[in-house]
């Protein structure tokens, strides 16, 4: 089983403000690496709102690369992955919006969603990232894109071992959803 965790924060209710991205690399079933990257937000101003969330703001980003400059390294986890994002809806469409604002190529890729697959498995109040972690005792620091992108590997992770499955595609077959594709 081999996927990338995606999370993204962003600065302001624009999809393409991201301030940061974090990235968990899974190989056989296990998490071999894990990074994460400010980025200066376009448009780069922030909402209070998104600050209290994160705890990011233009001191932590001021200096970054922006998301365009910055895809030169990112664009190696995307281009013909598979993509898990908890909330996936959510993050490519933060992706699909960054890559448009800033005339990027979309990369060809399957992406899965965690959210959607806790909630086809395990009868929760809520199947938010901080309940669903809890629930299978899995460490976070909630809206640290990093931690998030970890934690949603290891909900894909265990939610394969839980269903018997060997993959995600198996996943989400088993559990009625199909598979999503981005090509660019």
């Amino acid at each position: 089983m081999n996927f990338i965790a995606i999370d993204f924060e962003t600065a302001n209710s624009n999809r393409s403000s991201i301030c940061s991205v974090g990235i968990a690399i899974v190989k056989k079933g296990r998490i071999v690496k894990s990074e994460h990257f400010y980025v200066r937000p376009l448009p780069d101003y922030y909402d209070r709102f998104n600050t209290r969330l994160h705890g990011i703001d233009e001191s932590l980003t001021k200096n970054q690369k922006t998301f365009k400059q910055l895809w030169k390294v990112l664009k190696i986890y995307f281009k013909d992955q598979t993509i898990v994002a908890h909330n996936a809806s959510f993050d490519l469409s933060v992706l699909r919006s960054v890559l448009s604002t800033s005339k990027l190529k979309y990369p060809d890729l399957n992406y899965h969603c965690t959210y959607r697959l806790s909630k086809q498995t395990f009868s929760l109040p809520s199947h938010k990232l901080d309940v669903v972690s809890k629930h299978l005792r899995i460490k976070l620091k909630h809206h640290n894109a990093e931690s998030d992108a970890i934690a949603a590997a290891r909900i894909a992770i265990k939610l394969c071992r839980k269903n018997k499955v060997n993959s995600l595609d198996e996943l989400s077959d088993k559990l009625g959803f199909n598979l999503v594709r981005i090509i660019g």
